[in-house]
């Protein structure tokens, strides 16, 4: 006997929970940035489904790189908050040949990298990234080609680590205000001195 799935789209043509694949496929095939999920029984499907009461109450990663022509150094900074409390800074540099010619993305491709370990080291099984950089988001979501060095080692770790943690990206305008994302800023233009 086969047993019943429900598969929930939250994000699709249509979201929803759904009893039979071909219904959900409907909903999500050729849907840029489909996200869907199959569960053993309706409770879990309308669970998942349910945002968040607060968007403050889960681990989030604020990201930027940043780079310097001179050294041709990239780096990246990241701001950890829960809460609206801050767990941890993170920041780094780098000048690897096959990153470098990517500049600040590569920065902020390892920063976005670097936070899910992060959150996969001390428990977490969800992050929301806030990233200024739309490949950020594009290459995970397989909506952009990656064909460059950076973007494909970007790709294959961040498919490792997402079966471990559950990512949601949130794009921010750079140089827009944003506290966390400005920290961010700050932490990857400091790496670069150091």
């Amino acid at each position: 006997m086969t047993k019943k799935k429900y598969y929930a789209v939250k994000h699709g043509r249509q979201p929803g929970i759904y009893t039979t694949w071909n219904e959900t496929k409907e909903h999500v095939h050729g849907f840029p940035s489909a996200k869907y999920k199959s569960f053993s029984t309706r409770q879990e499907a309308e669970e998942w489904l349910e945002p968040p009461t607060s968007n403050d109450t889960g681990l989030q990663a604020y990201v930027d790189g940043s780079y310097d022509k001179k050294t041709g150094r990239y780096s990246y900074g990241v701001v950890l908050l829960q809460g609206g409390i801050e767990l941890a800074r993170l920041a780094n540099s780098d000048n690897d040949s096959r990153y470098s010619t990517s500049f600040q993305i590569a920065g902020e491709c390892f920063g976005c990298l670097n936070a899910m370990q992060w959150g996969i080291r001390h428990g977490y099984t969800e992050i929301t990234i806030f990233y200024d950089y739309l490949g950020i988001e594009k290459w995970a979501t397989g909506e952009w080609r990656a064909n460059k060095p950076v973007s494909q080692d970007y790709i294959r770790y961040y498919q490792q680590f997402k079966s471990r943690i559950e990512v949601t990206f949130v794009k921010v305008k750079a140089h827009s205000g944003v506290e966390m994302n400005e920290l961010a800023d700050q932490l990857a233009k400091k790496a670069l001195k150091q």
